[in-house]
C-alpha cells in the first residue's frame, strides 16, 4: 500500500472507505505517513471529507488524525503543523454537535495529545478551546490576546496588569518564589555587611 503514488482523488477514496476498525486506520495512517511529504495536502483533503461525512464517520476520522499525528512524530512534525490547522474546529464540532460517544472520543483524545504533549505547549489550549473553556488565539494572526496592559509608566519603572489565567500571568507567578528568595539573600547579605 505504501507504494502507491499520492493522488488526491486516492486519498478521497481512501478516506471514504474508513470505518473505525484499527485494520482500516492503521492501514490508512501508515499510507499517509509513507506521504508525508504531502502533508498540507492530506490534511486539507482530510478536512474536507471530515466536514462532508457522516456525523457517525467523524470519530473515525478523529482517530486517524490521531494514528498519523502519534506515528509520524519520529519522522518530522509535517502532520502536526497541519493538523493544529484544522483540528480544533474539527473536535470542536463533534464535541458539541455528536452524541455521548463522540464527545468521550474526544476527550480522550484531546487528554492523550496533552499527556503525551503531541502539539507541545499547545495542549492545554486545545483542550480548554474543545471543551468550551477559551478560545484558542488564532495561529494565522500571529497576535495573542490582551494578556497584558500597561497600567503606568514613569521614568523608572513600567507598571503592567496580567490577565488571570494568560501566559506571562502563569510565567510572572512560577517565578515569584524564586525572585522572593533573591530578594530575602540580597536583604540578609546586606544586613551582614552592615554589623
Amino acid at each position: 500500500m505504501s507504494n502507491d503514488i499520492f493522488d488526491r482523488q486516492l486519498l478521497a477514496e481512501k478516506l471514504l472507505k474508513l470505518n473505525n476498525s484499527q485494520q482500516s486506520i492503521g492501514s490508512l495512517s501508515h499510507w499517509c505517513i509513507s506521504h508525508r511529504k504531502r502533508a498540507k495536502e492530506i490534511v486539507e483533503t482530510w478536512d474536507k471529507l471530515f466536514n462532508a461525512s457522516q456525523k457517525e464517520q467523524r470519530v473515525s476520522f478523529l482517530y486517524l488524525a490521531n494514528d498519523i499525528l502519534q506515528n509520524s512524530r519520529r519522522k518530522g512534525s509535517e502532520f502536526v503543523n497541519e493538523f493544529w490547522k484544522v483540528l480544533p474546529a474539527a473536535l470542536r464540532h463533534v464535541y458539541e454537535s455528536g452524541d455521548e460517544d463522540g464527545r468521550k472520543a474526544v476527550t480522550r483524545l484531546v487528554d492523550i495529545w496533552e499527556e503525551r504533549k503531541v502539539f507541545g505547549s499547545r495542549g492545554q489550549g486545545l483542550k480548554d478551546d474543545v471543551m468550551g473553556k477559551n478560545p484558542l488565539p488564532s495561529a494565522s494572526n500571529g497576535k495573542s490576546s490582551n494578556s497584558i496592559k500597561i497600567v503606568k509608566r514613569d521614568a523608572h519603572s513600567v507598571r503592567i496588569k496580567l490577565a488571570v489565567g494568560g501566559l506571562p500571568e502563569k510565567i510572572l507567578t512560577a517565578f515569584q518564589p524564586i525572585l522572593d528568595h533573591i530578594l530575602m539573600r540580597s536583604s540578609l547579605t546586606l544586613q551582614c555587611c552592615c554589623a
